[in-house]
């Protein structure tokens, strides 16, 4: 089978009949996703940029674009049953490059900036279940599980790459670093030329996705146990990579350009485990989610315990390269556990619960990191180990 978009490729067909550039395409739009956090590696510049502002609020500027994602990934399915998905993707595209600069343009009022990210976050939220739920719903089997692997890849290769531009730029001015959010425009060109409005032969789940609108979505157990989950797991692993540079500048183990470009290296990689990740759950099965987190929570005491720059970065690394492995893992279940025709609705709760996670980290670092800045870290990683064991206990008492 070939389509139009495969021919504009000009490359062979697969399985599915799209070619490489239809599947980067549609996978461009992860890029984004996770690029609230690329301003992370340049704390310190903004904290000393609002002294007047309690370092909460400033740690907020990362993490605050999650909390109108999670209302408008809510919305976004009825918004997409409404003028389709495409659209709905689109308009999500011109309403995070718009947002995502007006830091640059704006420097002296720190709530216009605030007001900013919350506006980067109505347009990520758009586009976030539906990067998840339209490769499902144009691909099957195999391919779509590469696919899941290789969309967590791209949302760590997107952070990856705009937190060393927003290092680099930082050195030019500290409000300069917003401009990495103009990687939206060439990823709208792609989007709006190359991936069509429907399948040309639906999935099994682009055929439940159509009979949504017939039959009342619900959401089960499992997807409200892979929710509160990944609550636990994302509020984790961001309030780490939130705190890291603040922790490296602190500790002179580094600069501020030094974080950035170590929080650069972690997600590339996640991306490359991202990318081996079809090969990773074929091999491990259920214990991939074991061997992830236990891997992240050792990657969280190497920090802890590090003695200089070198064993912290070890330690980073291991922590990066471990996230994505369990991010895929659980999205790849997704439409594996949930009720038949629920799938637009239980990507959105479960996404929903990542954002909740993310909003709420630079708080609960508070709580439990006690008077030092390295303390969650060790915090952290006995939960984990604690949650890797009791998971890898289950399945084996299951067998």
């Amino acid at each position: 089978m070939t389509n139009a978009t495969s021919s504009m490729a000009g490359t062979s067909a697969t399985r599915s009949g799209y070619g490489p550039l239809m599947k980067f395409s549609l996978l461009s739009i992860s890029l984004l996703l996770t690029s609230s956090n690329a301003i992370s590696g340049v704390m310190p510049a903004l904290i000393k940029q609002f002294p007047d502002q309690p370092r909460a609020n400033v740690e907020l500027l990362s993490t605050v674009p999650s909390f109108s994602m999670i209302i408008m990934i809510i919305a976004s399915g009825f918004i997409a049953r409404k003028i389709g998905d495409k659209a709905t993707v689109t308009a999500g595209l011109v309403i995070a490059a718009i947002f995502g600069i007006i830091p640059f343009l704006f420097t002296g009022n720190f709530w216009v900036i605030m007001g900013s990210r919350i506006g980067l976050g109505v347009g990520f939220g758009l586009i976030n279940s539906l990067a998840v739920s339209m490769i499902a719903k144009f691909f099957s089997g195999d391919e779509k599980a590469t696919l899941m692997g290789f969309r967590s890849a791209f949302e760590s290769l997107g952070q990856s790459l705009m937190t060393l531009a927003a290092g680099f730029l930082v050195l030019l001015s500290w409000n300069s670093s917003f401009l990495v959010y103009l990687l939206a425009v060439p990823i709208l060109i792609l989007f709006v030329a190359f991936v069509p409005k429907e399948p040309d032969a639906p999935t099994d789940a682009a055929m439940d996705s159509a009979d949504s609108d017939a039959v009342k979505q619900s959401v089960n157990g499992p997807i409200l146990l892979i929710t509160v989950f990944l609550i636990a797991a994302v509020t984790m692993y961001v309030g780490l990579t939130t705190r890291l540079s603040s922790v490296i500048a602190d500790s002179g183990f580094g600069t501020i350009q030094q974080a950035s470009t170590l929080l650069s290296v972690m997600t590339i990689g996640g991306m490359l485990m991202g990318f081996a990740f079809g090969f990773i759950n074929k091999a491990l099965q259920a214990q991939t989610l074991t061997v992830g987190l236990a891997a992240l929570a050792a990657g969280s005491l190497v920090i802890y315990f590090a003695p200089n720059f070198v064993v912290l970065c070890a330690g980073a690394m291991i922590a990066g390269i471990s996230y994505p492995t369990m991010i895929s893992y659980t999205f790849n279940q997704i439409s594996e556990v949930c009720p038949k025709g629920s799938d637009t609705l239980c990507t959105s709760v479960v996404l929903v619960g990542c954002n909740l996670g993310a909003f709420t980290a630079p708080y609960t670092l508070k709580p439990v990191g006690g008077f030092a800045l390295s303390q969650p870290y060790l915090v952290y990683g006995i939960v984990l180990l604690v949650i890797a064991a009791a998971y890898a206990a289950y399945h084996l008492i299951r067998k």
